[in-house]
């Protein structure tokens, strides 16, 4: 990898961790917590650089003060260097400057659908999700690209069924009768409970937008067909539930048939008893239960969120308060105990949002916002492929290859690559930027090369260039969070080189070193011998792991001697008292 790929990716990492976080309160987040020369840092900015390193509020909040602290001296080395590159004038370097501007045009685009798409999203798939809601479903056929004559049939169809309900037939077994869902006769029709984000975007307004008893008078259409849908629960959402369980497991004869479920039911019954009658949980788990798995954890199945057990199990566990034992409950798998220890319900929208925001882009939903909002921005510059550049595109490549057939890189001339395939209003889009683009990209990696490949290939080529001049029309670059973001990708940069160019440098390893080093820690460099003996490692075959922590070593001694001084040039003041209410709101 070299240096400036290195580069790339401590600060993208560094800005990922960076954008995970919000402070939750600004008053207390700007309390100084360390004077560096005329710098500060504030016990906010702590807050999001540890929240990084410990992934989340409650680990954060759990760790000690001597971790804390710790923590605290490393970012404060990592200021102390940024500090130090920057009045010494290292951002002007050429090469780092290329590679900000590089990161711009790619954060840009992400920043903006961010704002513009996500962001709304985000907090109203965090409101649907405060509920959850059971649903059940009749399913009639109709893929997505059925012809007209299918497509009347299945609507007629639902219209049928509706007319079913309306006469007051009951709902399940409606569904058992015309509903194509597969599970239909094991279920009739219930989904069980489920939240925002968890299902199809038609069918999940249709169920928020009903009311609980309600059922669609109109059939949902979805990419699996025509739904009619009944909304049979709606309530508050436990995110997660803390259970542990004995497990009392049926008996099955050499066919895999139960036998003596009678006899069963009874010892899960009488354990149950013990239970309720005051007996330790847990005590009970080591004398009954029959799984291995959480046996060792005294029966502790976790932190469950909902749908991941047996639905029996799910069911209890999720109305049961904290402290209850609920049992016998039947399972595929015999019969439980189960005790309540406790419950998560919704978090604060501050740590739910990086969770949400995800799923949300792994949705159809959001591939489908993010592709009306591009279409929208190309209508608005004007966009158009160049019928001149798609041609000559179009006759490099055979349509029977793909492009993994092709060095893409080698196949243009230098003049080639500066060849326009698509314009639009302020811009233009050149091969260089679609091979680029085909670097990162792989979606058209194993498509065959035929005109409708070649010509989607430079629409999304077009489509960052294209965000990027919507965000220079918003002026994003004078977001106050915008500017964090590349800052804090600036002093990534910074800090590498310092460590590559200034002290890595220095850092030099010799024979006689490694013969000295060697002599007196001989003993740690330990093989096996033939006869399974442990025998000293020769120096030759140590060489490697010694010249690996002689290097660790003296780095660790040049850059001491390095902080040493930037520290005697910029006095550090740590104000410990402020450091004691970090997390505590």
């Amino acid at each position: 990898m070299n240096k400036m790929n290195k580069f790339k990716m401590y600060g993208i990492l560094l800005i990922i961790a960076l954008m995970a976080f919000s402070a939750s309160n600004c008053n207390k987040g700007n309390k100084t917590l360390v004077d560096i020369g005329n710098d500060k840092i504030t016990l906010g900015e702590f807050e999001k650089q540890y929240l990084k390193t410990v992934g989340n509020l409650d680990t954060a909040k759990n760790k000690s003060i001597d971790d804390k602290k710790q923590f605290l001296n490393l970012y404060i080395n990592f200021r102390l260097k940024v500090k130090d590159a920057r009045e010494r004038g290292l951002l002007n370097n050429p090469e780092i400057q290329k590679d900000v501007e590089e990161y711009k045009r790619n954060f840009g685009p992400t920043y903006l659908v961010d704002k513009e798409i996500v962001e709304s999203q985000v907090k109203d798939l965090y409101e649907r999700r405060k509920d959850e809601v059971r649903a059940s479903h009749i399913l009639i056929n109709l893929p997505e690209n059925a012809p007209p004559q299918d497509s009347i049939a299945a609507y007629q169809k639902a219209d049928s069924v509706i007319a079913r309900l309306e006469k007051g037939e009951d709902f399940g077994t409606v569904a058992e009768m015309f509903s194509s869902d597969r599970t239909v006769k094991q279920n009739h029709g219930d989904l069980y409970y489920f939240t925002a984000g968890m299902t199809v975007p038609e069918f999940e307004d249709a169920v928020y937008s009903m009311k609980v008893g309600d059922y669609s008078k109109k059939p949902v259409r979805t990419m699996f067909g025509l739904h009619i849908i009944k909304l049979t629960d709606r309530k508050p959402r436990i995110m997660s539930v803390k259970i542990s369980h004995i497990l009392i497991q049926d008996k099955r004869d050499s066919l895999g048939n139960v036998i003596d479920s009678v006899a069963t039911y009874q010892r899960a019954l009488d354990v149950y008893n013990k239970a309720k009658g005051g007996e330790s949980f847990e005590s009970l788990v080591q004398q009954f239960t029959e799984d291995v798995g959480s046996k060792a954890q005294n029966g502790d199945l976790g932190n469950v969120e909902r749908r991941r057990l047996a639905q029996p199990i799910d069911s209890a566990a999720f109305v049961m308060s904290v402290g209850d034992i609920a049992g016998p409950i039947r399972s595929p798998y015999g019969w439980h105990i189960v005790k309540k220890f406790g419950e998560k319900k919704t978090e604060s929208f501050e740590k739910e949002y990086e969770n949400i925001k995800n799923e949300y882009k792994k949705t159809k939903k959001y591939k489908d916002d993010y592709a009306k909002y591009v279409e929208t921005l190309k209508a608005k510059y004007n966009f158009k492929i160049s019928d001149e550049g798609f041609g000559f595109m179009r006759s490099k490549f055979d349509t029977v290859k793909t492009i993994s057939d092709y060095n893409i890189d080698s196949l243009f001339t230098p003049q080639d690559k500066e060849k326009v395939i698509a314009v639009y209003d302020g811009g233009q889009v050149k091969i260089i930027d679609l091979i680029n683009h085909l670097n990162v990209n792989r979606d058209f990696s194993r498509m065959a090369l035929t005109t409708e490949t070649v010509n989607a290939m430079i629409k999304s080529a077009s489509e960052s260039p294209i965000l990027n001049m919507k965000a220079k029309d918003m002026k994003i670059e004078k977001d106050d969070e915008y500017i964090a973001n590349i800052t804090d990708y600036e002093n990534g940069l910074l800090v590498f080189r310092v460590d590559q160019d200034e002290l890595w440098s220095k850092v030099k390893v010799n024979e006689e070193d490694i013969t000295a080093y060697y002599n007196t820690n001989k003993s740690k460099y330990t093989k096996t011998d033939s006869t399974g003996k442990p025998v000293n490692k020769t120096i030759e075959e140590a060489k490697p792991e010694i010249s690996n922590e002689l290097q660790q070593l003296k780095y660790k001694d040049t850059e001491k001697a390095y902080l040493d001084a930037l520290r005697a040039k910029y006095p550090v003041t740590i104000h410990e008292e402020i450091l004691t209410e970090a997390f505590k709101d």
